[in-house]
């Protein structure tokens, strides 16, 4: 539901904010006076054109927001851009530069204005003379259509098999076009695959090499160190642990005589121990030395071996082994193409039956909607003020629709058709498309009649309608009226006119008038209750002239007739 609108520097209006409610809502005023500028900016909102002419004369750029109700969809879309749902207030700008640049925000965060239209579009369905919007266009009259018959189950069924479908027979078409090409990259694949299996390549290999070739490269000074530190240690008769040994000999006897001297004895055992261990550790040097022979031209192979591996794939040995891990995945996917292709065809024929047979119950129910809406549109044109016109549901081939078999229909996002609106607004005339034929006030009307014969079921929580009342007279007036007001039962209304009899029975009115001051028209909204808003029904009775006491009288009795017609159930009160 809107809730505010707040316009400020377009066209001629400098600020006007707008408070909405739910119920029926009606701008008035004299021809001219802007009403149609105020529902301009809403359609900006909607996603319309934006042009720098639009900017109030003086001004940087014109501002245009409005506070939705929002609600499940408004929220899904907020969080398919990244946004808080703002605690179920929604809230979009736009704004409209003198350079003609457009900027579009949804809670204060930028948007696109595709973005800014989905938003608005779940909200607001604006008739009249923006035939051009999405409730004529697209699947939009599908979705009315959809929307008054109630079968959201078999459009829901429909529209999972659909999607189910179109996936599988892109997986297909990958598939197939994949092996046009799969016995090329699977021979690359498998020398790659090869090379690297047979290279078999391990973790830390390349630094083990590299130190083993240190120390072939140093073999010969090696095994002199080798050899000289173990004379040193224990292998000559000068040796550091023999000397040793006789050391704590002497401190042993020592130690016998001199108390203090087990102190000293006990610490050159501690240096004896590490001593042995230095002797181990070198002995274990000479013997890996003896037991691994190391082959350098072999060392050298292998590492050459690694760098060639190394350059050719632009990678370091442990992403290589990743990398052939990788390219093994690649070549088992190729190698079960042929099977993944033969389900994914059996998948997808087997979705497509079932696309076809929900399609088959989305086109009976649409029929069946289709007649109803039909009847219940023609009963309701004579009353306003379309005698003579003839509306009909129609269905057409959808475009770009996929072939699924021979002899059977093929299918689009919305099933097995299109659904077109069509209208021949004079007798004798050929049906044509609804938003071909009509003027902005029989699109309105006609749009009315959809609407008020699905009162009470899907659509849009706000209902627009802008030159409802072209062309048509008092007694039409009380109809039209009475039709809108009705159709504010189950959800809001908002509606320019001329027309007192369709004003009287709104439950708030605005009067829009255009003032001159400086030599500067500015456009001005006020709401109109109690004696004001019966002055404002006598001046449209009046043919815009000032109240008279036989157009406030009449006044009176519009008003009165509307409260009677309301009974006590008028809580939300004509007066008001």
């Amino acid at each position: 539901m809107l809730k505010q609108l707040h316009i400020e520097d377009f066209v001629l209006i400098d600020r006007v904010t707008l408070e909405f409610g739910p119920g029926f809502t009606v701008l008035t005023g004299e021809t001219g006076a802007g009403k149609s500028i105020i529902v301009s900016a809403l359609e900006l909102l909607l996603g319309g054109r934006g042009d720098s002419l639009l900017v109030r004369r003086g001004a940087e750029r014109a501002r245009l927001e409005a506070v939705f109700e929002g609600n499940a969809q408004t929220e899904a879309l907020l969080a398919e851009e990244g946004i808080e749902n703002g605690g179920g207030e929604l809230i979009l700008r736009r704004e409209i530069g003198a350079d003609g640049r457009s900027r579009c925000y949804a809670q204060n965060r930028p948007v696109t204005v595709a973005s800014l239209a989905a938003l608005a579009g779940t909200l607001v369905e604006l008739h009249g003379q923006f035939a051009e919007l999405p409730a004529l266009k697209g699947r939009g009259q599908a979705d009315l259509l959809d929307g008054y018959g109630g079968y959201d189950d078999i459009r829901g069924r429909y529209a999972e098999a659909y999607t189910e479908w179109q996936g599988l027979r892109a997986e297909c078409e990958r598939l197939t076009a994949s092996s046009a090409e799969r016995d090329v990259l699977l021979d690359g694949l498998a020398y790659m695959v090869k090379e690297l299996q047979e290279a078999e390549l391990r973790e830390g290999e390349e630094e083990d090499l590299r130190e083993k070739r240190g120390r072939v490269r140093h073999a010969v000074r090696i095994t002199q160190d080798v050899e000289a530190a173990l004379a040193l240690l224990s292998e000559s008769d000068t040796a550091v642990t023999a000397q040793l040994a006789s050391l704590k000999k002497v401190l042993a006897d020592l130690a016998e005589v001199v108390p203090s001297a087990a102190e000293t004895a006990a610490r050159v055992e501690v240096v004896a121990a590490a001593l042995d261990e230095v002797n181990r550790d070198v002995a274990a040097l000479r013997a890996s030395e003896a037991a691994e022979p190391l082959d350098l031209e072999a060392i050298e192979s292998r590492l050459a071996l690694l760098e060639r591996l190394k350059r050719k794939y632009g990678k370091e040995v442990p992403a290589l082994i990743a990398h052939q891990g990788e390219l093994e995945a690649q070549q088992a996917e190729l190698e079960q193409a042929d099977d993944r292709l033969a389900r994914a065809e059996q998948e997808a024929a087997a979705a497509a039956e079932r696309a076809l047979a929900a399609a088959d119950e989305l086109t009976a129910a649409r029929g069946e909607a289709a007649a109803k809406l039909t009847a219940q549109v023609n009963a309701d044109l004579p009353l306003l003020g379309m005698e003579g016109a003839n509306f009909e549901v129609n269905f057409e081939a959808p475009s770009g629709a996929t072939e699924v078999a021979e002899g059977r229909p093929p299918l689009g996002p919305a099933g097995a058709e299109e659904v077109l609106f069509t209208l021949a607004a004079n007798p004798g005339e050929d049906l044509l498309p609804l938003a071909r034929v009509a003027s902005g006030g029989e699109l309105s009307r006609v749009m009315l009649a959809v609407r008020s014969a699905s009162a009470g079921r899907a659509g849009r929580e706000t209902v627009v309608f802008d030159e409802v009342d072209t062309g048509i007279g008092g007694r039409v007036g009380h109809a039209v009226g009475g039709r809108l007001r009705d159709l504010a039962s189950d959800r809001q209304v908002v509606c320019v006119t001329h027309l007192a009899q369709i004003a009287a029975r709104a439950h708030t009115q605005y009067s829009v008038n255009k003032a001159v001051a400086a030599d500067r028209a500015t456009i001005e909204a006020a709401l109109v209750v109690g004696d004001a808003r019966l002055e404002e029904l006598a001046r449209m009775l009046g043919g815009g002239k000032p109240p008279t006491p036989t157009t406030l009288k009449y006044a009176r009795e519009l008003v009165d007739t509307v409260r009677r017609e309301a009974g006590a159930g008028a809580g939300k009160g004509t007066g008001r």
